[in-house]
């Protein structure tokens, strides 16, 4: 599976602003299978829950128009207004445009009140990107590990889309790394870089950890474009030569 991450300095709620970068990121990539795109891709991790769409708002409208017309999928990260319940979700666009699938994030960052502002997802998803099992989850969701753990033995990588402070940037990559340890599958941490209007700071540092912990990828601390390669056959072999999660009791 060929992965472009796009580790976008977004501009605090100004959709269009964010669509033009996404957009000219985008254009860059060739041959990729999917594109990830962080939490909240299209206004930052804002509390304003006024500027949550419908479904087919601006924000899958261009989705769906870049999907389309570059016959690419793409996962991304905004908040959805599902007849008055407003959701933090990650939506899997098709080659056509069409939503396959939508979650939206379970655990919700009492810290900000996102709790107050916003409606849990009820549990995870799984879709298939080149019949490869994969499943998403956001933010403060990898703090929690029984979420994961739910749903391990029926994938092969699980994405990670973020708003996560520059502060807790030691928590990022290890948390990273015991998800994909423990579950012995790829995880994808995609985060955003800049500041907020609130003055929280984010440095990225988006990263690929293998099904054995070893980190494969890091971004640093600018945004852009990063291509990355991930070797599914490395998850079934470490599964099968060290195949503990047989042994899970509970």
């Amino acid at each position: 599976m060929k992965v472009g991450i796009i580790q976008l300095d977004i501009v605090w709620e100004k959709k269009e602003e964010n669509f033009k970068k996404v957009e000219n990121f985008i254009e860059k990539a060739e041959n990729v299978d999917l594109i990830v795109l962080p939490e909240m891709f299209n206004t930052g991790f804002t509390m304003n829950t006024n500027l949550a769409e419908q479904r087919g708002g601006i924000t899958e409208q261009f989705l769906s128009k870049i999907a389309s017309s570059l016959k690419l999928k793409i996962l991304a990260g905004y908040s959805l207004n599902n007849n008055g319940k407003i959701y933090n979700v990650a939506s899997l666009f098709n080659e056509d445009g069409s939503i396959y699938c939508t979650y939206a994030k379970i655990h919700l960052f009492s810290p900000l009140k996102e709790n107050i502002f916003y409606q849990s997802g009820e549990k995870p998803v799984i879709f298939q990107i080149n019949q490869i099992p994969c499943s998403v989850f956001i933010c403060y969701d990898l703090r929690f590990p029984e979420l994961f753990r739910k749903i391990a033995k029926d994938v092969n990588v699980i994405f990670l889309i973020a708003n996560w402070p520059s502060i807790r940037d030691d928590h990022w990559l290890c948390l990273l790394r015991a998800r994909a340890i423990e579950n012995q599958c790829y995880i994808v941490g995609v985060n955003r870089v800049g500041k907020d209007r609130n003055g929280i700071i984010y440095t990225g540092h988006s990263a690929v950890f293998d099904p054995w912990g070893n980190q494969i990828f890091l971004a640093n601390e600018k945004d852009g474009l990063y291509i990355v390669n991930i070797e599914i056959s490395k998850v079934i072999e470490t599964r099968k030569n060290f195949p503990f999660l047989e042994d899970k009791k509970f």
